[in-house]
């Protein structure tokens, strides 16, 4: 059986990965996905803090003008940047 952690970690990894497909739209049913997860945490953490606001972010890109290149160098540094692993406490460095 899963833990807490993780369940929330794969919501958030989802939500971050369904932002980024409707980047620069600024898609309704996402952002209302967003704002249910944001509001379901009941001890949320710097971590589900974080990736329900960088998924925002996504999809608000640039006010809805802009949106995510394709290039292999734009995916790499895109990979890194959102790579699953959340943070704690805003000390948190792992």
């Amino acid at each position: 059986m899963a833990g807490k952690s993780t369940i929330e970690n794969c919501l958030n990894v989802v939500l971050i990965a369904w932002s980024m497909v409707m980047a620069g739209t600024g898609d309704l049913d996402v952002l209302r996905f967003a704002r249910q997860l944001h509001g379901r945490f009941l001890d949320i953490t710097y971590g589900n803090h974080m990736a329900t606001h960088m998924a925002i972010g996504f999809l608000f890109l640039g006010g809805g003008r802009f949106t995510l290149k394709s290039s292999g160098t734009a995916i790499g540094a895109l990979l890194c940047s959102v790579f699953p692993r959340f943070p704690v406490h805003s000390n948190d460095n792992r």
